[in-house]
């Protein structure tokens, strides 16, 4: 078993975006789903886009799991100070019949394919602009041959 090192204390990314445990580490992300139509949002919204104003919406636990439903790879840094490469894509969480856009992290790297397994992470955003600022990422799960 490997220590990871602890995320709590860490400033969410936006607040109410992420499940908690008792410590303090994060669990889950929180989306939204409408009680009129079941539609699931990520980030979770006031309101859903296909209902009536004011039908409720609940917070609702994101799967961990999902499929790379689109990839790209970026080469240089990023104005916030992310190093190069990075990659982000679409990734479709099929128990939520929802499509979340995040970053694609793991022993990979950057080479993440459609089609791809991958599992919900969370860490430290590597960004210098904003140091301390807790974030997710879906990594590329191992085949089991």
């Amino acid at each position: 078993m490997t220590d990871k090192p602890s995320l709590a204390g860490l400033a969410p990314l936006r607040p109410g975006m992420f499940r908690l445990d008792a410590n303090g580490e994060p669990t889950g992300l929180v989306a939204g789903r409408c009680s009129g139509c079941g539609r699931v949002t990520f980030p979770a919204r006031a309101g859903c886009p296909h209902c009536p104003p004011g039908t409720p919406v609940e917070d609702h636990l994101l799967s961990g799991d999902g499929v790379v439903y689109a990839a790209t790879t970026i080469r240089l840094p990023s104005a916030l100070g992310h190093p190069a490469p990075y990659s982000y894509g679409y990734v479709d969480l099929a128990a939520d019949d929802t499509r979340i856009f995040a970053p694609l992290v793991g022993e990979k790297g950057p080479a993440v394919s459609v089609g791809d397994a991958v599992r919900l992470v969370f860490f430290e955003i590597p960004a210098k602009a904003i140091p301390g600022t807790l974030g997710y990422g879906f990594a590329v799960q191992e085949s089991r041959s």
